[in-house]
């Protein structure tokens, strides 16, 4: 099927649907162009990152939700209902925004972004961020706010400023983090400005960089402008299938990072969400993705977590149980079982590393 009819096809689906509309910025994509003209095809990581793909239209898997990690059970407001959640005793989340620079294919969160960013909760912005600060004040024992969005770096420095420097007026808060694939995407969001915001309210920045190829000289230079202001910096992805799914990609990026000074966190097994099986991974190729990781990188390297998230927290690997005939697996942490739908073996054909490491031909490491 052509590319412009499956985008067409896309278009018509998102509306239906709700999800996220096609939203690609020039940087990214003068290289997704090349990776096209290298491939002679549109099968390659960067594209399948921000285009569907005919798989993407097509392929289902059973148990698929609208929204799995449903942060809505665990956020409160007066006028935005799904901007503040607390999942978490010591920590809170505030999504300042619904837009971001590039709409991801892969994306977890599409069904609370296009929520949020109806017309007519868009008002609700500022009256949240009052809220946020009142429950801070009245609840000292949290004591990290995350920014999220949506993309916190796609919003004025103005109202950065603003939303920081309020967060920072509760004494009780000691650490102010901000997740962005603005890096990669637009590296020049990172103003001069900015810069000095987070440097001088101590931010930390976590990005969602999800393959070594989305780093260049102009993401480098940019992370090498943040290091020299001792701005703490991380990184956290998602292990998606026909674009990172194999340890030898996952150990370039992964180097590559820890070369730069970004510590990585964790590597996120995709939500069972609709729309999802075209990036999903079967939980026991997972392991054996990470096992290979672990037996073929140093310590510095595959320290990272594989983790999945849901509405009771995070879980990762020592939480898993089994996997019942029903391809539903179960997860206990904190003495409460967590399931998560697996998905189906039959349609977990691994991406091809040919594909995946164009650049390098495919070859090394492929065993």
């Amino acid at each position: 099927m052509d590319q412009s009819v499956v985008n067409e096809r896309f278009k018509t689906i998102s509306i239906k649907e709700g999800l996220l509309p096609l939203k690609v910025t020039p940087f990214y994509h003068r290289k997704i162009k090349e990776e096209v003209a290298a491939l002679g095809n549109h099968l390659g990581p960067l594209h399948r990152v921000s285009f569907p793909t005919q798989d993407r239209l097509l392929l289902r898997a059973p148990n698929e939700v609208k929204d799995f990690v449903d942060d809505r059970s665990n956020a409160f407001g007066r006028t935005h209902k799904t901007s503040i959640v607390r999942k978490y005793a010591d920590r809170i989340l505030f999504l300042t925004t619904s837009e971001c620079f590039g709409n991801c294919q892969y994306c977890f969160r599409t069904d609370v972004l296009t929520e949020i960013g109806a017309p007519d909760k868009r008002a609700g912005r500022l009256a949240d961020l009052h809220l946020l600060r009142d429950y801070l004040g009245d609840h000292p024992e949290v004591m990290e706010v995350i920014l999220s969005g949506g993309d916190p770096l796609i919003l004025p420095t103005s109202r950065l400023a603003e939303i920081i420097e309020g967060i920072r007026s509760v004494r009780s808060v000691k650490s102010i983090r901000i997740h962005t694939r603005a890096i990669v995407y637009e590296p020049k969001a990172f103003t001069a400005e900015k810069i000095d915001l987070f440097a001088k309210h101590n931010i930390r920045l976590v990005f969602h960089i999800v393959h070594p190829y989305e780093i260049c000289g102009d993401v480098s230079e940019k992370i090498k402008k943040l290091r020299e202001r001792k701005i703490r910096l991380y990184n956290q992805f998602p292990l998606l299938r026909n674009t990172n799914d194999h340890h030898f990609v996952l150990y370039q990026l992964l180097e590559m990072l820890d070369q730069m000074g970004v510590r990585n966190l964790s590597i996120f097994i995709p939500d069972p969400i609709n729309f999802s099986a075209a990036f999903r991974v079967r939980l026991s190729r997972v392991w054996r993705i990470a096992d290979r990781l672990n037996a073929t990188s140093p310590s510095w390297i595959n320290s990272t977590r594989f983790v999945f998230d849901s509405k009771s927290g995070k879980a990762r690997r020592e939480n898993y149980t089994a996997t019942d005939d029903r391809d539903v697996a179960t997860f206990v942490r904190d003495g409460s079982p967590i399931l998560f739908p697996d998905f189906p073996e039959h349609l977990d054909v691994p991406g091809k590393i040919e594909f995946m490491l164009w650049k390098e031909g495919g070859h090394n490491g492929s065993n």
